[in-house]
């Protein structure tokens, strides 16, 4: 039953998270997700693909193409992200980048015809880490890639409370107490 009830609270902040963010979309400011159950920490980061990338629009040239592998590849590592105080192993990352596909790909598909050119986008990465001790916090080291980036409102649930915070370029450290 502890397996079910750690991915029931992951899934509803995660869940609440997107509905709210969905609103929402400045650029310079991101969302950061946070879900904590015992040994299970999930991040997940959703920032506009104007910070992370430069541009928001699909990847339309041969640099655009090697910007979002370029960055798809550094977010593999949850150190570009994040850089947590406490025992942890990260078990498994996830970025939207490897969904991302170009405007000759996207033009195959017909029932794609009435595409917005001007659509706000986001660049999603999710980090599943494995715990050995609570983590009380952690530094956001994602702002050294992205220098547009300025802001990212937090919100965060675990065995203790919840909570939410804005964490910012000059003041990147996130810490709770149990």
């Amino acid at each position: 039953m502890k397996v079910v009830t750690q991915g029931l609270s992951v899934a509803l902040l995660l869940g609440l998270g997107f509905s709210a963010y969905a609103q929402k979309h400045v650029h310079g400011e991101g969302e950061l997700l946070i879900a904590q159950e015992g040994n299970v920490l999930q991040m997940q980061f959703i920032i506009p693909a104007a910070d992370a990338l430069g541009f928001e629009h699909q990847a339309a040239n041969s640099s655009d193409k090697n910007a979002i592998n370029v960055l798809a590849q550094q977010l593999r590592n949850s150190s570009h992200a994040i850089d947590i105080k406490g025992q942890c192993i990260l078990q498994s990352t996830e970025n939207s980048l490897a969904h991302s596909h170009s405007h000759s790909e996207h033009d195959e598909h017909d029932e794609h015809d009435e595409h917005d050119e001007h659509d706000h986008h986001n660049v999603e990465a999710t980090y599943n880490f494995n715990c050995k001790t609570p983590v009380m916090g952690f530094s956001v080291t994602l702002f050294n890639l992205m220098p547009s980036l300025n802001a990212l409102n937090v919100q965060w649930i675990s065995n203790t409370g919840q909570g939410s915070t804005e964490v910012t370029r000059s003041n990147p450290v996130i810490s709770w107490q149990s």
